[in-house]
């Protein structure tokens, strides 16, 4: 595996991460410092008040920026300068890029290949602080919180969770909170990130375990199905972790020549979503929300049916007419909203 330029490759989080469970019933470690405190203040306070905002939940104090806050708070767990940290924070994308081509990866790779570069690979944790700072999802994720405490919805697992970030925006806007993801850099360091907060977290591994049935009032799934070659299978998973009536809020981000990682389309993943368990209830900006829902046998072979037809064969020409007769944006505009 490449190691990040300026960055130590040996670096480890095993000291840092050993009170941190996977066993919801476990009491929490608590580191006792003044951040921790303050973090503890704040969760308490927002409980039931206000939902606090992406930037309110992730920055530190004493910085000027979420950026500035982010890198710094890298810098510190990996023992680096924050002028290093920024450096491989800004080839983070280009570099998951390039190593992704060096592995030789494309859609039709097995998947035991695909998740063994996600597993092992340190890039994202540079790329993810970057996309972090600058979080598209922001605007979705606080109405998904409203929407939550609207339902009497607590627990939420954030399925390919990445650095942590926003399951930190769960936990410090008063949910339960697990996060579910294969590659260990990214999952050490979500725990630590948790850790030095006073944070309960539920990580799970799913390299080692399956998400449990039954379990999440809430899931969210942001700019992760693109990456799995098995996109379908994920959502089934998804969809017996939850309990009937809870929420998925997801989205698919399109192929592009610099995100060769993406290898599933949004035709792909959407066809399956209804015949999976999924009723949908509204779009937020790019991401879309989705009840839990039991269906019946002929029920689920009827959304089968036609995901397949209507993704299949008919989405794109769809498009492609409201496009020729200029209607397309206005049409989006009233389905979806304005462009968050």
């Amino acid at each position: 595996m490449r190691n990040e330029p300026g960055v130590s490759g040996d670096t480890t989080a095993d000291a840092h991460i050993d009170n941190v469970t996977n066993d919801p019933e476990a009491t929490p470690f608590v580191l006792v410092t003044e951040e921790s405190r303050g973090m503890e203040r704040r969760n308490q306070s927002h409980v039931s008040a206000s939902v606090l905002s992406w930037t309110e939940a992730l920055a530190r104090p004493g910085h000027h920026s979420l950026y500035e806050s982010m890198v710094t708070e890298l810098a510190e767990y990996l023992g680096e300068t924050p002028a290093t940290v920024a450096a491989a924070c800004a080839a983070g994308a280009e570099n998951v890029a390039q190593e992704w081509k060096a592995r030789q990866l494309r859609k039709k790779s097995p998947p035991s290949e695909v998740v063994e570069f996600y597993r092992t690979t340190k890039s994202y944790l540079f790329d993810l602080t970057t996309f972090n700072s600058e979080y598209p999802h922001t605007a979705a994720l606080e109405a998904l919180v409203g929407m939550a405490r609207k339902r009497g919805l607590t627990t939420v697992l954030d399925f390919g969770s990445g650095i942590g970030s926003v399951g930190l925006f769960f936990a410090l806007n008063g949910m339960e909170v697990a996060l579910a993801d294969v590659s260990e850099p990214l999952q050490d360091y979500a725990a630590w990130r948790f850790k030095v907060r006073g944070l309960k977290l539920r990580l799970i591994d799913l390299n080692r375990e399956e998400l449990p049935k039954g379990t999440f009032d809430v899931v969210t799934a942001f700019d992760v199905l693109e990456h799995l070659p098995r996109p379908a299978e994920a959502l089934r998973a998804l969809a017996a972790s939850m309990k009937a009536g809870g929420l998925i809020a997801l989205n698919v981000e399109a192929p592009e020549a610099r995100f060769p990682q993406h290898i599933a389309t949004y035709e792909e993943v959407l066809s399956t979503v209804a015949a999976t368990g999924f009723h949908r209830l509204q779009f937020l900006g790019k991401t879309e929300v989705f009840e839990r829902v039991e269906r019946g046998a002929v029920c689920t072979l009827w959304h089968s049916f036609w995901g397949n037809v209507w993704y299949g064969f008919l989405y794109r020409k769809s498009i492609a007419v409201l496009e020729a007769l200029g209607v397309k944006k206005v049409i989006r505009r009233w389905i979806k909203g304005p462009r968050s």
